[in-house]
């Protein structure tokens, strides 16, 4: 039995605690990524590790004093949340998620699409692994930050703007990493990647079962069950809980 078959089975308050440690013992913030924010915001680095270290909190403080009630309120909250970028810059840097997304990018085939790809700093390294990538995500801060990220890295990466355009091109990979929690129809957007994906096509999607709770007042609950419903759309899971394949 390993330390995640060990996590599932503990009560949830110690579960969160051991998240918390593990966050902070293994969060290696990548210092380019700090010379990056401190570039593109014109902030100090002692400020920009401030933000890093408190843009959890401030992000769902942030969402609180909106009190999104609509899929146009959602929306908003992400597009002018001035705190995202940081908040996702340090998710990304937590030991887990590090550990997850080199994991994914194993997993990659052909044509890949990152489905809200936040700041698109995973894009930047599934371009340099050589795949063609494309980059989708609502309009708004993060947007303009990974824009600008993939300009300055000198990136070939195609960028799909989620308020204003579909998606219509066909992907032999679709990632979904930490997304599918924040979105007020999963069911749609579920079969909207499978439509989009090919035939053997892969989707790497993660949180179908989401933690939600006071602390994460962003995510809403999936009142169906989301194995069952892919499993009818013709997907496959694969040994790995994050992966399934499109059969035809």
């Amino acid at each position: 039995m390993n330390i995640f078959d060990i996590k599932k089975i503990l009560p949830m308050p110690i579960k969160k605690r051991l998240g918390l440690f593990y966050d902070f013992l293994y969060t290696k913030i990548d210092e380019d990524m700090i010379k990056n924010l401190q570039e593109y915001y014109g902030l100090s680095r002692k400020e920009i590790l401030h933000l890093l270290r408190s843009s959890g909190r401030l992000s769902t403080d942030f969402w609180r004093c909106l009190n999104p009630k609509t899929e146009k309120d959602v929306k908003n909250f992400y597009e002018e949340n001035p705190f995202y970028v940081f908040e996702l810059i340090f998710w990304h840097s937590t030991g887990y998620q590090r550990n997850l997304r080199q994991k994914f990018i194993a997993m990659l085939n052909g044509r890949v699409l990152d489905y809200g790809g936040g700041v698109g700093d995973l894009c930047i390294e599934i371009a340099k692994k050589g795949f063609e990538v494309d980059y989708a995500d609502l309009q708004g801060r993060t947007f303009e930050f990974a824009k600008w990220l993939f300009s300055k890295k000198g990136r070939n990466i195609g960028i799909i703007n989620l308020s204003a355009e579909k998606i219509y091109k066909k992907y032999d990979t679709i990632l979904c990493i930490d997304v599918i929690e924040h979105v007020k129809d999963p069911k749609l957007l579920l079969k909207d990647f499978v439509d989009r994906l090919s035939d053997g096509g892969r989707l790497i999607i993660t949180a179908l079962h989401p933690d939600v709770s006071e602390e994460k007042p962003m995510h809403f609950e999936i009142k169906f069950d989301p194995e069952n419903y892919l499993n009818s759309l013709g997907m496959v899971r694969n040994k790995d809980s994050f992966l399934w394949i499109k059969h035809s």
